[in-house]
């Protein structure tokens, strides 16, 4: 029997395993001494094939890991619940039920004299001196009569844009991309927008300058830290130009620090710490570290328009719900909430090196992409060559559900004949993909292979 035929008997016989379902999708393949002993072969031919599988993408391989399947056929898949890396949400593993139902039955305890009765619209006194305390150790200095509660990052944003909009006439300033529910706010609210391009290395602060040397920017809408929809991050020197211009031109910096619980560099500051003017609002959620359905989140927020918010809001809703910002306060003076903190963390940093490792070994040069060391977002430019809309179709009939970045940029970004790529960009969100299934993303970088030419 010749070696080329040997090295097919190895691959035939993985293909069998992987057909019978021992070897499944992401999983290790036997290690090539124990594939020599069952099929009687040298450990090089083994090594030989599994190098071939690898160039045929059926395989990847991570340095001093070993090699994994990348699928097993599309049944499988087909079978159990779709792996979605298009919604942000977490993890339900993640998710502290036991917890969550411990803090809400001592809130009702806590409360039950005035559970019922409505709360004031900036939010529960409590929660909102343990926010400060919270708050100022992350470096963000402020005082709990400028803190307001609202349903999640999102009214935040939208309660600060009307503030900032409502009776001036201005413009806002976004970065390409950016996260696209602020992009709605901002049309339905007919604001003018206009885009600033966000690398991974931040943006041109000359040409920043000058837009805020017109006169007419009002705000600068900006998500320093976990970009969305890039992961990318500011440098603190960064941070800092972006403060002192805000000053300088008396421009307000919205700042979207939306994720700051899932981790990041130590020294990692947010612009607020920077700003000496007072001219950064600055907007947390809770929704993705506590329960993602109770919709909590806050903005800190500069003495120029707290006024204006604060009755927006109440025409809006009035007040937020007392109980799970009871649960909150008590999930944070607890320490549960630290302890919750850390488990997404370390969960979420597992998902992103094994992310990492894949792509590193699988992905074709014509690929670009960026996993950051924290975070949820993976940001995909794919080839010129890979339909976009063929390649969700292909992956959604294996089960794996992705989309079209298109929602992220300015439409006339879109639209214009040079920037007809931004189609083939893909932010894949990791935090609702067990850790388990995260090697699902060889699947997606085998259908891009696919596609070459």
């Amino acid at each position: 029997m010749s070696k080329t035929s040997k090295t097919q008997m190895v691959k035939e016989y993985i293909f069998n395993e992987a057909e019978a379902g021992r070897i499944k999708s992401g999983k290790r393949l036997p290690s090539c001494r124990e594939v020599a002993a069952k099929l009687s072969v040298n450990k090089l031919t083994v090594n030989k094939a599994y190098h071939e599988l690898e160039s045929e993408h059926k395989v990847f391989s991570i340095p001093r890991g070993g090699f994994y399947l990348v699928d097993c056929g599309e049944k499988r898949l087909i079978a159990r619940k779709p792996l979605d890396f298009i919604t942000v949400k977490p993890d339900e593993k993640l998710i502290p039920y036991r917890e969550f139902t411990h803090v809400i039955n001592k809130a009702v305890d806590l409360y039950k004299d005035s559970l019922f009765e409505y709360e004031s619209t900036a939010g529960l006194t409590t929660l909102r001196d343990t926010l400060m305390n919270m708050f100022q150790q992350e470096g963000i200095y402020t005082t709990a009569d400028r803190i307001v509660i609202t349903h999640g990052a999102q009214q935040a944003i939208n309660l600060v844009l009307q503030a900032i909009f409502q009776n001036n006439k201005g413009k806002l300033i976004v970065e390409v991309p950016t996260y696209g529910l602020a992009l709605e706010y901002a049309s339905y609210l007919g604001i003018d927008v206009i885009g600033i391009e966000r690398k991974e290395n931040g943006f041109d602060y000359h040409e920043l300058e000058l837009l805020f040397k017109q006169g007419d920017i009002l705000a600068f809408y900006v998500i320093p830290r976990h970009h969305n929809p890039t992961g990318y991050r500011l440098s603190e020197s960064h941070k800092k130009i972006i403060a002192e211009l805000a000053g300088k031109y008396n421009v307000l910096v919205i700042e979207d620090d939306y994720l700051a619980d899932v981790g990041y560099r130590k020294g990692s500051m947010p612009i607020h710490y920077y700003d000496i003017k007072k001219q950064v609002v600055y907007i947390r959620s809770f929704s993705k570290t506590f329960m993602p359905g109770l919709r909590l989140g806050a903005a800190v927020l500069p003495e120029s328009i707290i006024e204006s918010v604060t009755k927006l809001k109440k025409l809006s809703d009035l007040n937020t719900s007392r109980l799970p910002q009871a649960a909150l306060d008590i999930f944070i003076k607890s320490g549960m909430y630290e302890k919750q903190v850390k488990k997404v963390r370390k969960s979420y940093e597992a998902k992103l090196n094994k992310a990492r490792e894949i792509l590193l070994s699988l992905s074709p040069s014509e690929l670009s992409w960026h996993v950051p060391e924290y975070g949820i977002f993976i940001w995909l430019r794919l080839p010129e060559y890979v339909n976009i809309n063929t390649l969700e179709k292909k992956l959604e009939s294996q089960g794996i559900l992705i989309k079209s970045a298109r929602e992220f940029f300015l439409k006339q970004e879109i639209v214009q004949e040079d920037n007809v790529n931004h189609l083939n960009y893909i932010r894949l969100c990791i935090s609702g993909i067990p850790e388990a299934d995260i090697s699902s993303i060889a699947a997606i970088v085998s259908a891009i292979h696919s596609f070459d030419v």
